[in-house]
Formats: C-alpha cells, sequence, structure tokens
C-alpha cells in the first residue's frame, strides 16, 4: 500500500529550517514511521519558505518527504495556512500513484482543490484530519469552502469534540473517527510519583507576537507569571522551546522583571522531556479551549502521561475552572493567577485530576493506539 500525506502549509510560524522538519519530532513524520512498522511505502509532501525548487529526502527509518517551494499566498495577510502550490502538487502526486490520500488539517485554504484533485483527477480515497481546534463561528465563515469540501472526504479524523456539531451540520458525522493526536510513546512519558513542586512548565513553539489564531502564546503565561509573583515569591516558570518570538520572549521577561523566577531552556530533544514534566507542578497549554480531556494536544497528552497537571484558558467564560483532566484558567490574568496560586495549594486535588488524565492516555493515546486507528481506517477506506 503506497500512502501518501499532505502537510502543506510553510513553516513561517515555526520558524524551523528544513532540517528542522526532517528530524525534530513531528506527528507527521510519526505518520511515516507507522507506515515503515507495516512495510507499506509511505510519502509526505510539505513546503518550506526558504526553498525554490523541490527538494527530495528519503529517511531510513519513516519513508520518502518532498518539500516543495511556495508559488504564491492567499488570502493576504495570514500568517498561516495561506500557501499554495497547485501544479507542483499535482504533478508529483499523478507521478507518485499513491493508493490513498491523507490530508493534514482541513484548516488550509488549499484544501478545497486539493481534496477536488484528489477524488476527480486523482480518483483516489481521501482522508481529512483535524489539527485545530476552538475554531469560532465567526473565524469559520472564512473557510466555508474547506468544511464543504469535508463531504468529498472519504473519512474524516478529529480530535476536538466540539467540531463534531459541524460535522452534523455538513452531514459528514458518519465519516467522522475521532483519534488521538499526536499520540505519546509510553516508554518515554512513564507516571512518577513526583515530590512537592512549585516549577511551573511550558512545553511549545515560541511565535512571535503577533501570533496566529489558534498558535499557543507563551507571552500570556509571562504576563500571568507578574501577577502571580505578586502573590506568591516561591514560584519558577521553565520555558522549553525555540521559534522566532524567542527573542521578544526574553526581552518582555526581563521588561516585567521576571529574572530569578523564569529559565529559557530552548529546544529539548524529545527523549528528554520526561524529565521536565516530572518534577513540574502544573503544565500550562497557553490557548484557549473547552476542555482538557486527553485527546488533543502534544504537551498536554505528554504532560498527562507523567502524571503531571496541565492548565489552559477557557474558551468560554462560562467555563468551570475543573476540567475533565486539567484546569481551564480565566483570561483575566490577574484572575488566573490566584486561580493557580490556589490550584499550587490543593496539590492532592490535582495529583488525583493528573492520576486520572495519566491513565486515560496511557489507555487511548499512545503511539500504538494511533497507528492502529489510521490502519484500520486507511484500509476500511480502501476497500469501500
Amino acid at each position: 500500500m503506497r500512502i501518501l500525506t499532505l502537510l502543506l502549509h510553510d513553516e513561517r510560524f515555526s520558524g524551523w529550517t528544513v532540517k528542522d522538519k526532517l528530524t525534530r519530532q513531528h506527528f507527521s513524520v510519526q505518520y511515516l514511521h507507522f507506515c515503515k512498522q507495516k512495510s507499506w511505502n509511505s510519502l509526505l509532501y510539505t513546503f518550506h519558505q526558504k526553498i525554490k525548487a523541490c527538494q527530495i529526502y528519503r529517511l531510513h527509518d519513516a519513508g520518502t518527504i518532498k518539500i516543495f517551494p511556495v508559488k504564491f499566498r492567499f488570502p493576504p495577510f495570514h500568517r498561516f495556512g495561506n500557501d499554495h502550490n497547485p501544479k507542483d502538487i499535482m504533478q508529483a502526486m499523478v507521478h507518485d500513484q499513491p493508493d490513498l490520500v491523507h490530508f493534514h488539517n482541513y484548516y488550509l485554504f488549499l484544501f478545497p482543490y486539493t481534496a477536488f484533485l484528489v477524488k476527480n483527477k486523482l480518483k483516489r480515497p481521501l482522508i481529512a484530519q483535524l489539527h485545530g481546534y476552538n475554531n469560532r463561528s465567526l473565524r469559520r465563515v472564512l473557510y466555508v469552502p474547506c468544511l464543504l469540501a469535508l463531504r468529498k472526504a472519504d473519512c474524516i479524523l478529529y480530535s476536538y469534540e466540539p467540531e463534531e456539531a459541524l460535522y452534523r451540520k455538513l452531514g459528514v458525522m458518519e465519516r467522522a473517527v475521532k483519534v488521538p493526536v499526536p499520540g505519546v510513546d509510553p516508554q518515554v512519558f512513564t507516571r512518577y510519583r513526583r515530590c512537592d513542586s512549585r516549577r511551573l512548565l511550558y512545553v511549545g513553539r515560541i511565535p512571535r507576537p503577533e501570533t496566529a489564531y489558534g498558535e499557543k502564546s507563551p507571552f500570556l503565561l509571562l504576563h500571568l507569571l507578574r501577577n502571580l509573583l505578586r502573590q506568591t515569591k516561591d514560584v519558577v516558570l521553565d520555558v522549553i522551546g525555540d521559534g522566532p518570538g524567542l527573542h521578544y520572549c526574553r526581552c518582555l521577561a526581563q521588561k516585567l522583571g521576571l529574572t530569578g523566577h523564569l529559565a529559557f531552556h530552548g529546544y529539548i530533544p524529545y527523549s528528554d522531556l520526561p524529565k521536565y514534566y516530572q518534577v513540574s507542578a502544573l503544565t500550562f497549554s497557553p490557548i484557549q479551549v473547552y476542555d482538557i480531556d486527553g485527546w488533543f494536544d502534544g504537551a498536554i497528552q505528554e504532560s498527562l502521561a507523567c502524571g503531571t497537571p496541565v492548565a489552559a484558558f477557557k474558551a468560554s467564560e462560562d467555563r468551570p475552572l475543573h476540567g475533565t483532566y486539567g484546569f481551564l484558567l480565566s483570561n483575566n490574568m490577574e484572575k488566573a493567577a490566584s486561580e493557580v496560586k490556589a490550584l499550587l495549594k490543593t496539590q492532592e486535588d490535582m495529583d488525583q485530576i493528573a492520576q486520572d488524565g495519566s491513565r486515560f492516555v496511557h489507555e487511548n493515546c499512545t503511539c500504538a493506539r494511533v497507528a492502529a486507528q489510521l490502519q484500520e481506517t486507511w484500509e476500511s477506506a480502501l476497500r469501500a
């Protein structure tokens, strides 16, 4: 079986180089590893803003990655998801003749015509996968063509439960399958009985301050930390990751007077992350969500797998503080700081919700579980 996966956006938002795309942990490459384990022929098409012609890389433990240049961007003024190169992508698909096409993130402006090419020209099964979340109703107006194109997909994979309401409106709910994204390796991210800690943690990219919609914003955490330090002095925030906004983040930290309570560690290899999760009291995922249920977000799954509680921000202020397996903080940083202070005083309650979340992740969100669901989905689409 020849599987073609499409990750058709560039790396302006992440700052990743071509080498980073090939070597750093990412779900798109992980899917190629899954295929390799089954002895399937796998390919990944993606974009990078710095190259002028297609570059082809063959990874011995995964498959073939073709990186294409971006020919134009539409609509203008977007910082993510408006990259296009239809001619080269279609020519490559015709040449490679995949048995099935798996499209990552249908909230990309090229999804509608790509779906048409796959179904009407290439005549292959199409799997569309959601990788974002909390797209508000008003924002979805921008993506009406993308959403209507979901009707061409043979199967839709998602991990964010509120998206189900959209599928019902489109009449595609029977084709939607809930899968964890991205999944964790339970041999790497193991449960750990933690001692009392006052260390807080962020793991992820550091975008520019004018972040693209839906990006995590560690800048919010710096303002939260400043408010928290007004109430308690014995906390430290560890920031793991790099990106185009790292310099701005350092400057803001200095401006806010956070020296001594904030540590920037830069990029840390995937296998070394557990030791940071395991000694932290609380991991932040600074993005607005309706719940923390363990189904999505790498840092959330990794933290819960290690038994460390997680906090994000509320997509709606009427949401309760306690989510399914984590905590939803106010978007008012002063109030959020008070909530964090109170949580740090209830270590037993935090540990309980983290233990429940850890059990869920280890039972439902492992890489092996993701691979099995992908195999079932792909094989079912090919049989239909």
